[in-house]
C-alpha cells in the first residue's frame, strides 16, 4: 500500500491548487481501493500457512473491514472522476473499459449490500455464501479496468500484474484444496442426541493433525447433494479415534442436522483456529462457555483428561437452564479423576436451579477465581456473551495477552 501511494507520488505532478487536485486523487483511491479489494481474497482464502498466525476469525474480521474500505475508495474513485470531467469538459466519457469498471463497481456494492444485510433479510447461509462467491468473477473485470489505464514500465503496472498472479495462486490453491478434499471423503458412523436440539456427529476417515479446540469445515453430502461448507468446532479430541463435531439446532443447515444418517458421506476441510491452550503455557487455566460454546472446551477437556495432563482448569459454563446442558456424565467423570478440574454451571432462566443463577459476569468470575493474574482466560459463545465477558475480564486487571477467544458472526 505505501509503496503504491509513493509511486502515485512519483508520478504525479503537483502544482498550485487547482481542479486538477481532484483528477490526482481518483488515481489514488482507485489505488487504495483495488488493493484493499485484492487483500478481501487473501483473508478468505483459508490459507492455513496465513491463518495460523492469525486466527480465521481475525482474519474474517479484516476481510469485512477491507472489503468495506474496498468499496468506499473505488466509490470516490469513480465518483471523483464523474465531478473532474463534468466539470472540466461538460460531460462523462463512457468508453468500453469505463463500462467494465462500472459495471465492477456496481457487482460490488450488490454483494456487500447482501453480506451486510443477510441476516436482516433472512437470506439463507447457502444463498449469501454463493453471492459471496461472485466477488471471484467481478475482480477479473476489475483487472481489466485497471489495466487499461495501467502505462507499462511503471511501477504500479508490474503492481497489476503481481496482484494478477497472485489472485491467480490464490485460485489454483483453492482448487488444489478443493481437489484433495473431494479424494478424502469421511463416513458418517454415529449420530447422537446430547440434548434437546444438540446432536453429536461422528466420522470415520483420514484423522487430521489438530489441536483440542480447533475447528473444521464440513459439507454434508446427503442423498447425493452436497451441503454448503459450514465451520463448526470439533469437539472430540486428537487423543479419540473418530472426529466429531456437536452442532445446536440454531440455522436452516443445522435445522436438518438431525436427518443425518450413518453412511452418509462428508468432505471435511481441517484444521483451523488457535484457540487451544496448547498454544500457550501456563498450569492454570478458565474455560468460560456459553450455549454451545461448551464444544471446543470437551474437545480440550478430553484431551488433557486422556493424557492426564496437570493442570488446573475450571470451567465456568452459562445455559438458559438444564434443558441445555449436554456432556454433563462425561465432564462429572472427568471432574471426580482429574484433581485439578472444578465444574460450575450458571443458568439464567431457570428458576428451580439450586446453583449459580443469571449471567457469567465480572463478579462471578472472581467469586470463583479470586488471583485473576495466574490463568490464561479461555471464552467461547455468542458474540454478546462473548464481548461481555471479555470486557469484564479486562476490567478485573487480567492482561490481554491471557485472554483467549474465536469470534464467529457470519
Amino acid at each position: 500500500m505505501a509503496a503504491a501511494t509513493a509511486s502515485w507520488v512519483s508520478f504525479t505532478e503537483f502544482g498550485p491548487v487547482s481542479l486538477f487536485y481532484l483528477n490526482h486523487a481518483n488515481h489514488l483511491f482507485a489505488i487504495i481501493g483495488f488493493i484493499f479489494f485484492f487483500f478481501q481474497f487473501v483473508l478468505s482464502a483459508k490459507i492455513q500457512a496465513i491463518e495460523k498466525g492469525f486466527g480465521l476469525d481475525r482474519m474474517l474480521h479484516l476481510h469485512r473491514t477491507f472489503g468495506r474500505l474496498a468499496l468506499i475508495f473505488l466509490t470516490l474513485h469513480f465518483l471523483s472522476l464523474l465531478v473532474f470531467e463534468l466539470i472540466q469538459y461538460g460531460s462523462f466519457f463512457l468508453i468500453i473499459f469505463r463500462w467494465v469498471g462500472i459495471i465492477a463497481l456496481a457487482a460490488l456494492f450488490i454483494t456487500a449490500l447482501v453480506a451486510f444485510h443477510y441476516k436482516t433479510w433472512k437470506i439463507p447461509y447457502e444463498t449469501w455464501k454463493n453471492i459471496h462467491r461472485a466477488n471471484y468473477v467481478i475482480f477479473p473485470f476489475a483487472l481489466i479496468h485497471v489495466f487499461s489505464n495501467a502505462i507499462p514500465g511503471t511501477f504500479l503496472y508490474y503492481l497489476w500484474i503481481l496482484l494478477t498472479a497472485s489472485f491467480a495462486a490464490i485460485l489454483i490453491h483453492k482448487l488444489v484444496r478443493f481437489l484433495h478434499i473431494r479424494r478424502q471423503p469421511y463416513q458418517v458412523i454415529e449420530v447422537n442426541k446430547e440434548a434437546e436440539d444438540i446432536y453429536s456427529l461422528y466420522f470415520q476417515g483420514p484423522p487430521p493433525d489438530y489441536k483440542p479446540g480447533q475447528f473444521l469445515h464440513v459439507q454434508l453430502l446427503r442423498d447425493g447433494t452436497p451441503s454448503a461448507s459450514h465451520p463448526f468446532t470439533i469437539s472430540s479430541s486428537p487423543t479419540r479415534e473418530h472426529l466429531s463435531i456437536t452442532p445446536k439446532e440454531l440455522g436452516d443447515f443445522t435445522q436438518t442436522i438431525k436427518e443425518t444418517k450413518p453412511g452418509d458421506q462428508a468432505f471435511i476441510d481441517a484444521p483451523y483456529g488457535i484457540f487451544s491452550f496448547l498454544n500457550y503455557g501456563g498450569k492454570d487455566l478458565v474455560f468460560i462457555a456459553g450455549g454451545i460454546g461448551i464444544t471446543p472446551f470437551i474437545s480440550m477437556l478430553r484431551y488433557v483428561f486422556d493424557q492426564k495432563l496437570d493442570k488446573n482448569i475450571t470451567l465456568l459454563w452459562g445455559n438458559r437452564s438444564e434443558e441445555n446442558l449436554c456432556f454433563t456424565e462425561e465432564l462429572e467423570t472427568m471432574e471426580q479423576e482429574l484433581e485439578g478440574l472444578s465444574l460450575v454451571y450458571v443458568m439464567s432462566g431457570q428458576d428451580d436451579w439450586t446453583g449459580e443463577k443469571g449471567r457469567i459476569n465480572g463478579e462471578l468470575i472472581q467469586k470463583y477465581i479470586p488471583d485473576v493474574t495466574l490463568p490464561h482466560f479461555f471464552v467461547c459463545g455468542p458474540p454478546k456473551m462473548s464481548n461481555a465477558v471479555i470486557s469484564d475480564l479486562k476490567n478485573l486487571g487480567v492482561e490481554k495477552k491471557q485472554i483467549h477467544y474465536e469470534l464467529f458472526e457470519l
